[in-house]
């Protein structure tokens, strides 16, 4: 369905993306007159709105770009999203932005891989072009890369930004700070007021997976107390849950490392089924699409050491390409022009991603 174009136009486009990325979300391509954003109805039962964003006076693209918010209330209206999509549009790749409405919730889901999947496959007929290349940030990565398992030529390849490798390190750092199977690697950037939000995240996430009903429900108003900052003490949560309540509540608030472990294995097996469908361990090392991992080094949410493991399991597909970001946090830059060679450095890291996203398109 898509038309030929140049090699200096398809040039163009991947290095859009390496702009985007290292903008950082920073900036307002997307009030620029090169791109166009509409928003439709959502493409499939489930979705919410669609935001598209089309580039203007280009040649047409031969892979179209499926963008994942991560969990974000905003949606597909965070602050960071307009200007980083309209700046992979400017290169020639049309950029679809769905609204998965439990990811704006903040609700991790079993149902994500399958939603991702649904949806990728309906990229075609909504723009008319065969290949699509799927762009998830954060938790969303996770159910990108299941989903992509089960995708044939169509997927041109996938890039994360952010991106777990197991759920139970993700939930173990939220709780503890640190992740024991790093042995000395430990992450060296911690941030309180995030490592709460996410603690509330998880919980009020994982309290669907409990046996009793009313678990959830506690958690559900923890999290809109904390969005008032009101957020109760846990002592005060711990004493309105039933028995799986208070081991999921103790698994991820317990700092203690040994304390921690010994509340993973009380965890209930709802919770532990749900971990195991959304973990990446031990499922990827026969995926053949190819694969960009861009992670920040001072990543206080998602550990950069977790795009490392992602890569190793990896490592039997060829085409996949790390870059530690050291000017970037979790899917945003930290640090202005002002730290040159930081953003530099980035630059010619993502330069080289550019050439690899380059070769899906060609």
């Amino acid at each position: 369905m898509s038309s030929g174009r140049s090699r200096l136009a398809t040039l163009r486009a991947a290095f859009s993306l390496v702009g985007a990325i290292l903008q950082g979300g920073k900036g307002k391509t997307h009030e620029s007159e090169a791109v166009t954003c509409t928003t439709r109805d959502p493409l499939l039962e489930g979705f919410g709105p669609t935001d598209v964003y089309t580039p203007v006076g280009v040649p047409p693209a031969r892979a179209a770009v499926l963008m994942m918010h991560g969990l974000t209330g905003a949606g597909i209206k965070d602050h960071r999203i307009p200007t980083f999509a309209a700046t992979v549009a400017r290169g020639g790749m049309p950029v679809v932005l769905p609204e998965f409405p439990r990811m704006k919730k903040r609700l991790m889901s079993i149902q994500d891989p399958e939603d991702v999947l649904r949806i990728a496959r309906a990229v075609p007929a909504a723009t008319g072009i065969d290949k699509v290349i799927m762009l998830a940030m954060s938790y969303a990565a996770g159910p990108t890369y299941l989903a992509g398992r089960q995708m044939g030529p169509e997927l041109a390849g996938i890039v994360t930004i952010g991106a777990y490798y197991d759920v139970e390190h993700l939930s173990e750092f939220t709780a503890t700070g640190g992740v024991q199977a790093y042995g000395s690697l430990q992450p060296k950037v911690h941030n309180a007021a995030k490592q709460l939000e996410g603690r509330w995240v998880f919980l009020a996430s994982a309290g669907r997976w409990l046996p009793d009903p009313s678990d959830a429900a506690v958690f559900a108003a923890g999290v809109d107390a904390w969005k008032d900052g009101k957020a109760p003490p846990w002592s005060e949560v711990r004493t309105r849950l039933s028995p799986e309540g208070r081991n999921l509540l103790d698994y991820m608030t317990l700092a203690d490392p040994e304390q921690h472990a010994e509340a993973r294995a009380n965890l209930a097996p709802g919770v532990k089924d749900a971990f195991a469908k959304l973990t990446l361990r031990g499922k990827l090392a026969d995926m053949k699409a190819p694969v960009v991992l861009i992670h920040g080094r001072h990543d206080v949410r998602i550990p950069f050491q977790e795009s490392q493991l992602l890569r190793d399991e990896l490592a039997p597909n060829d085409n996949v390409r790390l870059a530690i970001l050291d000017a970037f946090v979790h899917a945003e830059r930290a640090y202005g022009w002002s730290k040159f060679w930081r953003v530099a450095g980035d630059g010619v890291k993502l330069s080289r991603c550019g050439f690899e996203i380059l070769r899906w398109a060609v």
